[in-house]
């Protein structure tokens, strides 16, 4: 929630709402260097495509990453800076089956997935950076199942998602603070599943970093020991931490990389105090750990929901609010066959959306009804966390003794409400009710009062999780006995 303060004379901010229908993205593939000071000893050899690829610059002395940069069309958004969010990929990689194609377009790279978000949020004045984290550590094909192993075919070690892929966080707001058309004051984050766990390890608090770090490994006799390996690699101080993040369906126990991943006590799951987070899963995905779907209450390990709380009880002892301020979990509702249910990865471009028509019907799957109650829930986030505030004007015709007028402008996924005070203390009122933004002026009519200060405060539209036709969808905490 966000209060912008004015007093009755006053006018503050506009913002010129310009419509974005006509909006031709620029996309560019652009190339930057890991930072010196997090450059492996060893640097990595590239794969065969990406040296192929025009532009990269390869040399054996530097590991120089490559990704996708989504403009706004200047013409309808004007030069910028623009507000930019970083997306983080999962284990199938940043191209379509991981397969770096000879020549880049924009039909063709990155995946499915990742053109329809850079698409969606350039015509709503975002930019969009795509890194790839796997090319250029010679990483072809599916990562998935990777984890610390003494097989090296199944060890995770060349791009951990704990201690080496968040060097790629760091590498990307370098890259993206250079640029004069990147609002580097309003950036946000969005990972999927690998991508998701190697987010949340960049933005691992300082008060919870305990020094010596191991990870539940698997040796060569089959049997699980712990592996010291580096402590999470911190964001600098000189580079911005991403003021909102969103988390798909990411893993929870982080191979016991922050500690015991059952726990539910203070410890070191608590993200960054300066970001705002949302985390969504599926109930039918393995990564929750539900055993029993149809028992009350639902039993599993569910090391996601346990991650949450760990990271609510440091924040406790710290008095700051939790940085995750959400974790949906969608299930299913009764439309859908028993036992269908919403899996992993419910985001990706194969799953598709379903025709407007079969909204909250049974054509509608799980999957796809996951992924476009959550992709509501980004947007709706961006626009509070990355937008300016909404601007305010006062009017008076002194010719009429009362009333005086209020108004603000607002946007479809926020909603408002007018605070009134008449001490700047405790003592701010609600003018009425949250009332949904339209796009089009708020107003309201106050006395003309001798001392009198106003509040708007606005914030995200919440998730439908109590419409009818989402009744069984939205799980809480509750459910699971915690």
């Amino acid at each position: 929630m966000k209060f912008l303060h004015l007093w009755r004379n006053n006018v503050l901010w506009f913002l010129l709402l310009i419509p974005a229908s006509y909006a031709d993205p620029v996309i560019e593939t652009v190339f930057y260097d890991m930072p010196e000071s997090l450059m492996p000893e060893e640097i990595p050899t590239p794969t065969a495509a990406l040296i192929a690829t025009p532009g990269y610059p390869d040399d054996e002395e530097r590991m120089t990453l490559i990704a996708r940069l989504y403009l706004p069309d200047p013409l309808v958004h004007g030069p910028g800076p623009y507000p930019t969010v970083l997306f983080l990929h999962g284990s199938g990689g940043l191209w379509p089956n991981n397969v770096l194609p000879p020549n880049i377009t924009v039909n063709n790279a990155p995946a499915s997935q990742f053109r329809d978000w850079g698409n969606l949020l350039v015509t709503e004045g975002y930019a969009c950076l795509f890194p790839d984290s796997f090319h250029p550590r010679g990483i072809t094909g599916s990562f998935e199942g990777k984890r610390p192993h003494s097989n090296p075919a199944l060890d995770d070690a060349a791009c951990s998602p704990n201690y080496e892929r968040p060097k790629d966080v760091v590498a990307a707001l370098t890259y993206l603070v250079s640029r004069p058309d990147i609002d580097r004051q309003n950036i946000a984050m969005i990972g999927f599943s690998h991508g998701a766990q190697t987010g949340m390890n960049a933005l691992v608090d300082v008060s919870v970093d305990r020094g010596n770090y191991d990870v539940d490994y698997i040796a060569p006799n089959a049997q699980t020991i712990k592996f010291a390996v580096p402590s999470p690699v911190r964001i600098p101080h000189h580079l911005p931490i991403p003021k909102f993040c969103a988390f798909y369906y990411g893993g929870g126990s982080h191979f016991a990389y922050h500690g015991q991943a059952s726990t539910t006590v203070a410890g070191r799951y608590m993200l960054d105090r300066r970001t705002k987070a949302i985390l969504f899963h599926g109930t039918d995905d393995s990564l929750m750990g539900i055993s029993d779907h149809d028992s009350d209450p639902i039993t599993g390990s569910v090391f996601p929901i346990k991650q949450v709380l760990a990271s609510a009880a440091q924040a406790a002892t710290l008095d700051l609010p939790n940085p995750i301020l959400r974790h949906y979990i969608f299930n299913r509702t009764a439309v859908h066959a028993p036992g269908e249910r919403v899996g992993h990865s419910f985001d990706l471009g194969s799953v598709g959306l379903a025709d407007p028509l079969d909204w909250d019907t049974a054509d509608e799957s799980p999957d796809q009804k996951a992924r476009r109650l959550a992709r509501q829930q980004v947007l709706r986030w961006l626009d509070f966390s990355l937008r300016p505030p909404p601007a305010v004007t006062i009017t008076h015709d002194p010719a009429i003794p009362n009333p005086f007028e209020i108004e603000w402008s607002t946007r479809q996924r926020l909603s408002y409400r007018l605070m009134k005070s008449l001490t700047l203390q405790n003592d701010w009122m609600p003018l009425g009710g949250w009332t949904n933004g339209t796009g089009d002026p708020f107003s309201h009519q106050a006395p003309n009062e001798s001392r009198a200060f106003f509040s708007v405060t606005y914030q995200p539209q919440e998730a439908p999780i109590d419409a009818l036709e989402n009744e069984g969808f939205f799980l809480n905490y509750a459910d699971f006995g915690l």
